[in-house]
């Protein structure tokens, strides 16, 4: 059917020839359509319909881009195990396992516009708006070779090889291009990414229910800090969010719920420069994402790294390099 809803006909002139799509998106884009499409229900086709795909094609080999940009050096004969990564690692872990039994599934069940509904939500919601956007301050300010550091990479290189490989029946050519790109594991064929398998969901990439519930919670709180830092934001209170200072008031009925979330690191997984949380009721915005937390943002008041762009109480305190904060001053002693 045409973008209208009318069956293609060459008397009506609706008609659109494969090697016109190839010519102008690419042929991976017309396999896309293809697999994207429900075939249980009259299929459409539009230059709209091959637009809107082209931005979903776009965002999922962005993700890939920049994870292969953030593995330079990275050696995967030599990963760190699951155990000894940050929680927000093992997160990022443990929903890749949930996406690969989704994928595995769907393919089983010939339901392959499942697959890149899937994939796509999971490099938007999970990826680019959340763990990739945090671990940036990882990738580049820890020391090279720091166990966070590496952790990530580790965590991103797993994420990689297991998206490619789902990917290559339909985006066949582009899973091959980033395939050529990646370092590959010993024993993996490298000429081409077809001759090796798929994906295994493994069991040890699992939280237990307490800690994916903590994670579910934090993820409704961020939306609420998000919000308030935009508001914050479009009334010049503050510019990048990282200038900002953010106190979160806890009311009686909510402490249950966020008793959970006092031991992470606030202000790294809502990409401020400090968080504090006060008991009680107080002023500032009241999200709806989180009932009983309210969000006060203010500027802060200490001096930027000029490294890290974090406000620190310790900039300046390091003789040798006055202008950073101690971590940072720290890795750039030991380069």
């Amino acid at each position: 059917m045409d973008g209208e809803g009318k069956a293609m006909h060459k008397s009506l002139g609706n008609t659109i020839a494969p090697e016109e799509i190839v010519n102008k998106y690419g042929a991976d884009l017309l396999r896309l359509w293809a697999a994207s499409s429900d075939y249980r229900a009259d299929v459409r086709v539009s230059d709209n319909i091959f637009k809107q795909l082209s931005d979903i094609y776009l965002k999922i080999r962005n993700t890939a881009r920049y994870m292969l940009g953030n593995l330079e050096g990275y050696d995967p004969n030599a990963p760190v195990e699951f155990a000894d990564m940050p929680e927000l690692d093992r997160w990022a872990l443990s929903r890749l396992r949930q996406l690969i039994e989704r994928v595995l599934a769907s393919y089983e069940a010939y339901e392959f516009h499942t697959i890149t509904h899937a994939i796509h939500n999971f490099c938007v919601s999970d990826m680019s708006q959340f763990y990739l956007d945090i671990i940036k301050d990882r990738l580049y300010c820890e020391g090279k070779d720091s166990l966070l550091r590496r952790s990530a990479q580790t965590a991103m290189h797993l994420i990689l090889d297991a998206l490619v490989r789902m990917l290559a029946p339909i985006l066949a050519f582009t899973a091959d291009e980033i395939w050529q790109c990646m370092a590959h594991r010993t024993g993996e064929n490298t000429e081409n990414v077809m001759f090796n398998d798929m994906p295994a969901p493994h069991a040890a990439w699992t939280l237990d229910k307490e800690t994916s519930l903590k994670w579910d919670r934090l993820l409704a709180l961020r939306l609420d800090v998000n919000k308030a830092l935009e508001l914050a934001r479009a009334e010049k209170g503050i510019g990048k969010a990282l200038d900002a200072e953010v106190t979160l008031y806890v009311s009686p009925q909510a402490e249950a719920s966020f008793a959970a979330l006092r031991d992470l690191n606030l202000a790294e997984l809502f990409l401020v420069s400090g968080v504090k949380v006060v008991s009680g009721a107080g002023e500032g915005f009241a999200g709806e994402n989180f009932p009983g937390v309210s969000v006060l943002v203010e500027p802060s008041r200490h001096e930027k790294c000029v490294r890290c762009w974090t406000h620190s109480p310790d900039v300046g305190k390091d003789e040798e390099h006055p202008a950073l904060c101690s971590r940072c001053a720290a890795v750039v002693r030991a380069m």
